[in-house]
């Protein structure tokens, strides 16, 4: 476990805390690199770290007491507990529970921006930023990740209770488990031991966006440790905040209108781990990530949370569970030749019809998602590979000894690829930039409410920073046009007849159109 993390984190660099528990008893709690990079101060287990979307678990225990003590019922349409406009359709509390509401989600649009959300905000002139916009499907008939049903849920526990959600959380969450290092206040001061969260951009690690707690509230505004978060969990399913009959519900599949079902409950996700089944929630708010799973079957508690904006919590997490289950993801690297890594290349296409393609490096395979990123393949013998820095794995399958196919086991899908006689597509070619021709591109272009892309050139390199992510450069492929190496993404500037640009296309899977706006 140490070296799990150690292929994490550094000392001198934002990081995070660990622990693993089984039965109650801890078997692992570690914490590596800085809580406070110009202080050089390294974090310990004690730091408290903003939790983000983990949060959400919390919020649907405090409904489920509510339910329970019959101040609310889960079928109630929502315009009895809180001040929203009726919509064609009825919103339950159900339905904001298990993200089937069908109300947009707030934070992917204008209304969610850093100059905003480092300002204060009153909860009923948050929830007016979304009240009014259209429902995007029918509630129940579809799933869709909404922060905004969760701040509803906010309101619904205020007006229900009569407590503010800080106070709530304090009196009925925390202190009945003795959480004594976590909080849920919307203030501004930082806590005795919190962490300061920092994003990466060119110039390295740095302080990220500042958030004022009173945007996220009960959908991510929660402060705490690693330790306080295995007594929650450990209280939680001991039946100590709500009975297991309530408690079942949270973990029970969401079934909609056409009577499939999606993994998500009340404010708890379920995936797997080496085919263990998990309870579990990641969380992510500007300068944390998070990741907390509970494995019943073992009745292993694994949290991670990480000062920096980054993949590693989730990844971390499952790589720790695995390790306390004795079924650890990966192993010694077995050597692959060129000519056996050649043989495994070619298109693979899912049930979807989505392509993956599998190129080579001399004796090394990548793996590329359609539209995605390029990732590379560690081999562990057998035609099995795992992907470097992530706990999914790739086995490659064979008929008559030929490749035909291959098995892709991600978390959250298993999904069965066949091998296409579809030829791989050709490389992008780099051409050379100037600086001079660079410059018309710099600026900012706005591909929807609240996303933009910004543009700056240094010497003869040009770079994009997208909206709440770390800057990456792009590279020239013909005159006004750029591809992305990091993803499979393609950029198009449209100057105009004087020679200005003030609109550009952004293609990854699809299409978008941006308009220059600085």
């Amino acid at each position: 476990m140490d070296k799990a993390m150690a292929e994490h984190f550094t000392a001198d660099a934002p990081g995070g805390a660990a622990i693993v528990a089984q039965g109650g008893k801890v078997l692992f709690e570690s914490a590596l690199g800085s809580a406070d990079v110009s202080a050089q101060k390294p974090l310990t287990t004690a730091n408290q770290f903003r939790i983000g979307s983990v949060s959400k678990q919390f919020a649907a225990v405090s409904i489920l007491q509510l339910a329970e003590a019959g101040k609310l019922k889960l079928d109630d349409e929502i315009q009895r507990y809180v001040d929203f406009p009726k919509k064609e359709q009825p919103i339950t509390v159900q339905h904001l529970l298990t993200h089937t509401s069908g109300i947009p989600n707030f934070t992917n649009g204008a209304a969610y921006s850093p100059d905003a959300y480092a300002k204060d905000i009153a909860l009923k002139d948050l929830i007016a930023r979304f009240a009014d916009q259209p429902l995007e499907f029918a509630p129940g008939t579809k799933w869709s990740y909404s922060n905004s049903g969760y701040i509803l849920l906010s309101a619904i526990i205020e007006r229900v209770s009569g407590r503010s959600w800080s106070d709530y959380a304090e009196e009925h969450l925390f202190k009945p488990v003795g959480m004594t290092q976590s909080s849920a206040s919307i203030s501004g001061g930082a806590l005795l031991n919190e962490a300061v969260g920092y994003a990466e951009d060119s110039t390295g690690w740095k302080p990220a966006n500042p958030v004022s707690m009173s945007w996220p509230l009960a959908a991510g505004n929660i402060r705490s440790t690693v330790g306080d978060l295995l007594k929650w969990n450990t209280s939680v399913f001991a039946g100590k905040l709500v009975s297991d009959e309530w408690l079942a519900k949270a973990h029970t599949s969401v079934v909609l209108a056409d009577g499939t079902t999606h993994p998500y409950g009340f404010g708890w996700g379920f995936k797997n781990i080496q085919g263990s089944p998990t309870i579990e929630h990641s969380g992510g708010i500007d300068g944390f990530v998070s990741n907390c799973i509970y494995l019943p079957q073992e009745d292993l508690y694994i949290a991670v949370l990480v000062n920096r904006e980054s993949d590693d919590a989730s990844a971390l997490a499952a790589e720790l569970a695995a390790i306390a289950m004795g079924k650890p993801y990966g192993g010694e690297e077995v050597a692959l030749s060129p000519a056996e890594a050649q043989a495994l290349t070619g298109v693979y296409v899912n049930a979807e019809g989505v392509e993956r393609y599998i190129t080579a490096e001399g004796n090394k395979l990548v793996s590329t998602r359609q539209g995605s990123s390029p990732k590379p393949l560690r081999h562990l013998g057998n035609d099995r590979f795992l992907y470097e820095g992530d706990v999914i794995t790739l086995n490659f399958q064979r008929t008559d000894g030929k490749v035909t196919g291959a098995r892709f086991l991600a978390r959250d899908r298993d999904e069965h690829l066949i091998r296409s006689d579809k030829p791989l597509p050709k490389p992008r070619v780099e051409v050379p930039l100037k600086n001079a021709d660079l410059q018309a591109y710099a600026g900012e272009f706005e591909l929807m409410p609240g996303f933009t892309l910004t543009f700056r050139a240094e010497g003869d390199h040009l770079f994009v920073l997208p909206t709440r992510q770390g800057e990456i450069e792009v590279f020239g492929e013909a005159p006004h046009k750029f591809f992305l190496k990091v993803v499979d993404a393609t950029i198009e500037f449209h100057p105009e007849e004087d020679g200005s640009v003030k609109r550009l296309t952004f293609n990854q899977g699809g299409v978008m159109e941006g308009k220059r706006i600085r």
